[in-house]
């Protein structure tokens, strides 16, 4: 199958086709109780309101390090269990001795392959860095050693999310969309040793805008605090990343809500302040009313605003926002 996710723009599409995309190939359903019981109770929500219900599932990109080292164990399994059938029961004992290792690297396998990846970052595809090249002005202000570094958070940033699909076709989150969402987390934490954000770590994309039990009408994006999870379209999330200075990125605008909130002692500049709105539309030429319309929500909090154009009109922040301009280079960079 030829990958092209209907999020990008109709000749980049064609520049950048994925065949067979073997970075989403491979998934497997959330072992966890207790994540399993948040997508369930938010699928009665949804059900409750007439609403799509979410796959909830965690994807695995290629062969994982669990895999290689619970494929030993299922090969002994496999012999002495054909040996104990057709030769002698004898070797029945040496079938549990090898079905024990092999149930506890399953059981445990995210967390497994969560160490051995925090350690050995898999490598970032190279058509993905092409597109993190053209379109990520953070990722090519740093240098060689900094670019690998941005790689290697967001490959791990990619793995620990738990990512939901909704309405895709395949019911697989184009990697594209990942990354571009993945990319806007990662320069918020960019300073924090955590590369993840631990509250949120929950993610659902939809192609376009949707509705949920919080919000019954369209809208791009969407924090819900309660079961620590993200809501995104990706029609939007993809025009911000490839026409950044034209379109307000809603990817980057719901994480550095996320990350106010998972750093709530840290001292985020104050953005109660009587014309904060003509001074951000002073730095960006974004007006408020263009910003509320990408997101489809009013009442927007002008903190996450500041983060974003902090992000993305560096220059034309710190002539605007000087104090704060210090403030969040001493907490992001």
């Amino acid at each position: 199958m030829d990958f092209q996710s209907i999020a990008l723009p109709a000749e980049l599409r064609h520049r950048l086709a994925f065949s067979g995309c073997k970075d989403t190939a491979d998934s497997v359903f959330v072992k966890c109780f207790f994540k399993k019981t948040c997508a369930y109770l938010y699928s009665l929500k949804a059900k409750r309101h007439g609403l799509p219900v979410p796959v909830y599932k965690v994807e695995y990109y290629g062969m994982q390090f669990s895999n290689l080292l619970a494929a030993p164990f299922v090969a002994a399994a496999l012999i002495l269990l054909y040996l104990s059938w057709t030769v002698d029961s004898a070797y029945a004992p040496g079938l549990a001795a090898a079905v024990l290792p092999a149930a506890l690297v399953y059981v445990f396998a995210p967390q497994i392959d969560w160490w051995y990846y925090s350690r050995r970052p898999k490598p970032l595809e190279a058509r993905l860095r092409i597109l993190l090249e053209q379109y990520m002005p953070f990722y090519r202000q740093l240098p060689a050693a900094g670019r690998k570094r941005f790689e290697d958070r967001l490959m791990l940033f990619r793995l620990g999310t738990e990512w939901m699909p909704m309405a895709w076709p395949d019911e697989e989150v184009p990697p594209d969309v990942k990354l571009a969402l993945c990319a806007q987390a990662v320069s918020l934490t960019w300073a924090r040793p955590d590369v993840l954000l631990a509250k949120f770590e929950q993610v659902i994309v939809y192609p376009k805008p949707f509705p949920t039990p919080e919000y019954p009408f369209g809208h791009a994006s969407e924090l819900y605090a309660p079961d620590g999870c993200l809501l995104f379209s990706a029609e939007q999330v993809m025009q911000a990343f490839v026409q950044p200075y034209r379109w307000y990125n809603v990817g980057l605008h719901e994480y550095a809500k996320a990350l106010v909130l998972c750093y709530p002692e840290l001292a985020w500049p104050d953005a109660d302040q009587p014309d904060i709105w003509e001074k951000l539309e002073r730095v960006s030429h974004m007006t408020r009313a263009h910003i509320e319309s990408v997101i489809g929500l009013a009442g927007v909090d002008p903190l996450p605003v500041m983060i974003h154009h902090y992000r993305v009109f560096p220059e034309a922040f710190r002539g605007s926002f000087p104090d704060e301009s210090r403030t969040l280079a001493a907490l992001l960079d």
